[in-house]
């Protein structure tokens, strides 16, 4: 079958290849499928082998044929391509003179002949900078040194670099070879522009008799860029054939090694004898022909011990086959001089022969023989292991599954459910014996934890501080109104310590029912808080809080409720007995007698270092004489010492600092001291009413085991469900929750049969069968 026959053939085997693999692929990729046993290194070979067959199948679909031809730098490859070309075309010079890959495709008309240039992106050539800076600093000083002069020439012509980079690509058409030739250098070889470009494409008819041939001329092994290395080992795994042109040097050079190594590695499909052709050119640089004949012998040791034969190695001078072509080359010699040379070195005189003797021809032969024989069994070889590592690997995949999960879902689901659940009961109980210790191990320190609770009093205590200290009458400006509605036709101390304390007795009932809702916050959320650790013990659930905690608008209101009901126990008594009515007042002393139980039972609550406080009843008794006046502390608490309670001046700013340092019966009876004597009285009432909620009211109105019993609530509640949590357990399981599937045996963690995998397992199949 001849190429063009088998191509076809090929392109179709591995387009259906291809569908095999992305069904396998897609199948394999699954987490069942991982559960099932397949494995990362399955899932790499499909991966592998589906890239390379891609790659083959579009060449193949184009008629595509690529050739590589490699070598170190000054090997002298671009000679190489001239002569294979039959005209001096690409630059050859004794400094670097290729920067760019060119591509060199065979087309068979002339009006298919042109010349395309593509420059890097912007960012491209940013990142060919960096490497470059990078490799300025390599341990290698020949890479590094090419490296700062690459770099050199970057800045000297920054400018029509710049406009390379601009003009996008381009196309030129043409007749003959030399049309193009200094456009082609210009973009490939001039360093002033060719470092912007990122491949050029010749397209033309002197390349091969074949059509679709390509030639792959890339810059030297040896460049000193990784970015050429890189391109080098893609181009060897991926090419057709390789043309490595040898300098005369006879042992392989450190980057000939390694091009042999990616050759030989590269292609999992094909050995590198398979498709390696050796030119050693410049042998025209060879003293003698007994040295020439030596060294060729050596030449071929060497690539024998590589299992490269003899048939694919070719000896010649590309610059010779040009000159002896009417090729005027100054750096070669003159026709007469090389044909000497070459006669002297091969014995021989026609002109024609010696042509011949460059090893152009003879190569340009072998290639085609090649291209007409050879390669047709070769793609066979190379397809056929494409097509084996895929099916193979496919067929094996399907078959692994196919135990697990047949093609037809629904008997096999049927089944598994009944299965899955009767496991599912036997693993469930002692699980839950799990979950209920766990959470009385979880309550229990919630509960101890001093710090969680610490949080909840300076809660209470700075909800107690914030609403006094911004209760709205206490303010100047409020009180300062109230006062000034007293006194017509003056200041009337009584009615207006009245009036303002009528304002601040309901504000201050106000602010208790505040304190009540802050406390109730406060106890929700720790509610929810211990709710969450519980809900860990459930995997997350979503359905603990709403069978914990049925109505969260409700449970809030309560709480509410019962904070309230507690505060008001113990609070209501303290602001009715301290707020409500002035000190000395019959109203007053009326109160004291009428809450004197509750009063009392506080007292048992209050902790302070002031004597003053010691007694609610007693300090509402004498208001703030019993903290200011000397002599009525010593009288009454039986101590001279200053009150360790200071009354806070920020809310007296008009006082006089005495009035608070001297005792009451020398304050002077004019109307600003009567003026300040309300103030002092009232908002000594104020900080006493703080003080007594802070030291004592917490306390007293068991706020502590309120909220212990609450939790404890919680917790209980929770245990007491043991049916429920069975049954979130099951709902849990059979939503997929990812936590508990997790803990479950691999074969639970299947909970419902997935149809998924028995259609991607079917589609496989078929793909297989076809």
């Amino acid at each position: 079958m001849d190429w063009k026959s088998i191509s076809k053939v090929y392109a179709t085997k591995l387009k259906s290849a291809l569908d095999v693999q992305r069904h396998a692929l897609q199948l394999a990729n699954l987490s069942q499928a991982r559960q099932a046993g397949i494995t990362e290194a399955q899932i790499n070979k499909l991966q592998q082998a589906g890239k390379i067959a891609e790659k083959q199948m579009h060449r193949l679909d184009n008629g595509e044929f690529r050739i590589a031809v490699v070598g170190l730098e000054k090997a002298g490859k671009s000679t190489f391509i001239n002569a294979w070309l039959g005209c001096d075309l690409l630059p050859a010079k004794t400094e670097r003179c290729t920067f760019t890959t060119t591509q060199i495709y065979s087309v068979q008309h002339t009006n298919e002949q042109r010349f395309e240039t593509e420059p890097k992106t912007t960012a491209a050539f940013r990142l060919y900078e960096d490497e470059l800076t990078s490799q300025s600093n390599s341990a290698d000083r020949s890479a590094a040194q090419k490296a700062v002069n690459d770099l050199e020439v970057i800045r000297k012509h920054r400018n029509t670099l710049q406009e390379i980079l601009t003009e996008g690509k381009r196309s030129q058409v043409f007749t003959q070879l030399t049309d193009i030739k200094e456009t082609l250098t210009k973009y490939v070889a001039d360093e002033r522009y060719a470092h912007a470009m990122q491949e050029a494409r010749l397209y033309t008819r002197e390349l091969a008799a074949v059509d679709g041939v390509v030639f792959y001329d890339v810059p030297g092994l040896d460049s000193g860029l990784s970015k050429h290395i890189e391109e080098s080992k893609a181009m060897l795994a991926d090419c057709d054939a390789i043309i490595l042109v040898q300098r005369r040097d006879i042992s392989l050079k450190a980057y000939e090694q390694d091009l042999i190594r990616f050759g030989e590695n590269g292609d999992p499909y094909l050995k590198l004898a398979d498709k390696l052709f050796v030119f050693w050119g410049q042998v025209d640089l060879q003293p003698s022909r007994t040295i020439l004949e030596e060294d060729w012998q050596k030449l071929l040791a060497i690539w024998q011990a590589e299992n490269i034969p003899e048939n694919r190695i070719v000896r010649g001078s590309a610059g010779a086959h040009l000159v002896l072509q009417g090729f005027d080359i100054p750096k070669i010699g003159s026709l007469s001089s090389v044909q000497e040379k070459m006669t002297l070195l091969t014995d021989i005189t026609d002109l024609s022969e010696l042509k011949q003797a460059t090893g152009i021809p003879e190569l340009q032969c072998r290639i085609q023989h090649y291209l007409n024989i050879e390669r047709t069994t070769l793609l066979e070889k190379r397809c056929k292991g494409m097509l084996e590592d895929i099916t193979n690997t496919a067929q094996h995949i399907y078959q692994t599954i196919s135990k697990l999960y047949p093609e037809d879902p629904e008997q096999a689901k049927r089944k598994q459910d009944e299965n899955n659940i009767k496991e599912f009961y036997q693993w469930q109980k002692p699980r839950w014996d799990k979950i209920h210790a766990n959470i009385n191990k979880i309550s229990k320190n919630y509960l101890d934890n001093i710090a969680i609770f610490n949080n909840f009093s300076e809660s209470y205590a700075i909800s107690v501080q914030h609403k006094i200290e911004n209760l709205p009458s206490r303010q100047v400006d409020a009180r300062n109104l109230v006062f000034d509605k007293c006194s017509t036709p003056v200041f009337d101390p009584a009615a207006s310590n009245l009036a303002w304390r009528e304002k601040l007795y309901k504000e201050s009932r106000e602010l208790l029912n505040a304190i009540a809702t802050n406390m109730a916050n406060g106890l929700v959320q720790e509610a929810h808080t211990l709710i969450d650790d519980m809900k860990q013990e459930l995997w997350h659930s979503d359905d603990v809080e709403s069978h914990l905690i049925e109505d969260k608008q409700h449970y809030q209101h309560d709480l509410e409720r019962s904070f309230n009901t507690l505060f008001m126990r113990f609070a209501r008594p303290v602001v009715e007995t301290l707020i409500r009515k002035p000190v000395g007042s019959t109203a007053r002393t009326e109160i004291i007698k009428r809450l004197d139980v509750d009063i009392e039972s506080i007292d048992n609550y209050v902790e302070t270092d002031e004597p003053a406080f010691h007694r609610i009843k007693r300090y509402a008794k004498h208001g703030s004489s019993l903290l200011t006046n000397a002599k009525l502390r010593s009288e009454i608490l039986s101590t001279s010492a200053a009150a360790k309670f200071v009354l806070r001046k920020n809310f007296m700013t008009n006082i006089a600092v005495d009035l608070l340092e001297e005792a009451a019966d020398t304050i002077s009876s004019n109307d600003s001291n009567h003026y300040d004597t309300v103030v002092l009285e009232v908002e000594a009432d104020i900080q006493a009413l703080e003080h007594f909620l802070l030291q004592g009211i917490f306390d007293a109105a068991g706020f502590k085991t309120f909220r212990e019993q609450e939790l404890s609530s919680l917790r209980d509640s929770f245990l007491e469900k043991e049916s429920t949590w069975l049954g979130v357990m099951q709902n849990e399981w059979k939503n997929g929750n990812p936590a508990l599937l997790k803990e479950l045996p691999p074969h639970l963690q299947n909970l419902k049969f997935d149809t998924v995998v028995s259609d991607k397992l079917r589609q496989l199949g078929i793909a297989l069968h076809q």
